[in-house]
């Protein structure tokens, strides 16, 4: 039987080398870049490490030339639909858990395809279709007509909603759908629990293992991620690089893509402890080691980063970035803020964006896939 990766999460001390990474000498960074890239995740641990810091400007040569090495000098470009903020969830930390006393809303189709029509005309073709965490989303067919009406349009659709089985990923394929995005939030499984008191969220195992039945269904992507605020981030960084090492070799069928978002203020209230969000050095930091670790692993930055931040990661490592991004159901064919999971904060329209990739020599790349390559349609 094939190990999973609650096994390989289980059998690795993370905690133990997050630890050792905090200890890491000038030395030990030495010989990591003269390398020019983490062999191992010790190797990785190093290159997050304090020490590590005094050698940014070395770092971000390195992942900006394995970056352009693989990936050229493009960006991918992309838009997230909120189609419900309707969650059965109560997450400490998320503005659409089920205690708020927020706005809720379901798109009709009819709504879906009014928002597909206003991503389309802002120059988007790849969409993700997201959905906050509702059973009746799924059991009643609603996300394969979401994706039915957004697959006319739009050449590539992924999905980020509940975790489901193998078989409704499977139908979703069948759909046209190519990708699955699903964050761990975090991959303590003692910190877990205390974050995700009720709902089908609290398993955290079924949580973990979505990428794999998600591979298993025959999705070509996978996108993982810890939401950073919530624990210790070297710990969550060491293990979204461990989980898309795995899934490298697990579903090597897969393009493994990794976010990193950073917690923004939400409805929730919640307060990160200090020292749990990195700070924007050390997330340069930490996509530089990414990249040398992982050099074929799509990175991602949405939104919730500043201009400043994102023109900076789109130069060094980052492959894949939304823009004019709306965190509401029906917020692009009606812009409002009402009903927001969370603030973005990089509200450049796609043109200006556009623009912002070309001045520093690359290119946006609105489309690199359609289904009927896969023969899908």
């Amino acid at each position: 039987m094939r190990q999973n990766f609650y096994d390989e999460l289980s059998n690795t001390d993370l905690k133990g080398l997050a630890e050792r990474s905090r200890r890491a000498s000038p030395a030990d960074v030495d010989r990591v870049l003269a390398a020019g890239g983490a062999g191992t995740l010790e190797d990785f641990a190093v290159l997050i490490s304090p020490a590590a810091l005094a050698r940014i400007e070395d770092m971000a040569q390195i992942s900006a030339s394995l970056t352009e090495g693989v990936f050229g000098r493009t960006m991918r470009m992309f838009a997230p639909l909120y189609v419900s903020n309707e969650c059965v969830n109560n997450c400490k930390y998320c503005g659409f858990a089920c205690r708020h006393k927020i706005d809720r809303k379901t798109l009709s189709l009819e709504e879906v395809e009014r928002e597909v029509e206003a991503i389309y005309k802002l120059g988007f073709r790849t969409l993700l279709l997201v959905a906050a965490e509702n059973p009746k989303l799924v059991s009643t067919g609603y996300m394969g007509e979401c994706i039915k009406i957004a697959i006319k349009r739009m050449p590539s659709v992924s999905i980020e909603i509940a975790p489901s089985s193998v078989e409704d990923y499977r139908t979703y394929v069948d759909l046209g759908c190519e990708g699955l995005t699903v964050f761990q939030e975090t991959y303590d499984e003692a910190v877990y629990p205390s974050l995700h008191p009720s709902g089908p969220k609290a398993d955290f195992k079924w949580r973990l293992g979505t990428p794999e039945r998600g591979a298993d269904g025959g999705m070509r992507k996978l996108g993982l991620g810890p939401l950073l605020g919530l624990n210790e981030w070297r710990f969550e960084i060491l293990a979204v690089a461990l989980h898309a090492c795995f899934l490298e070799k697990r579903a090597w069928k897969s393009q493994v893509s990794i976010s990193l978002p950073r917690m923004r203020p939400a409805a929730s209230g919640f307060i990160p402890k200090e020292g749990d969000i990195p700070n924007d050095k050390e997330l340069v930091q930490i996509t530089c080691a990414l990249r040398m670790f992982l050099p074929r692993v799509s990175l991602v930055v949405s939104t919730r980063e500043s201009r400043k931040m994102r023109d900076g990661l789109m130069r060094i490592g980052a492959t894949q970035m939304s823009a004019f991004s709306s965190t509401q159901p029906g917020g692009y064919a009606d812009l409002t803020k009402e009903g927001e999971q969370f603030h973005i904060d990089d509200n450049r329209t796609p043109e200006e964006f556009a623009r912002a990739l070309r001045e520093r020599g690359i290119d946006p790349v609105w489309k690199d896939f359609d289904a009927s390559l896969a023969g899908r349609r």
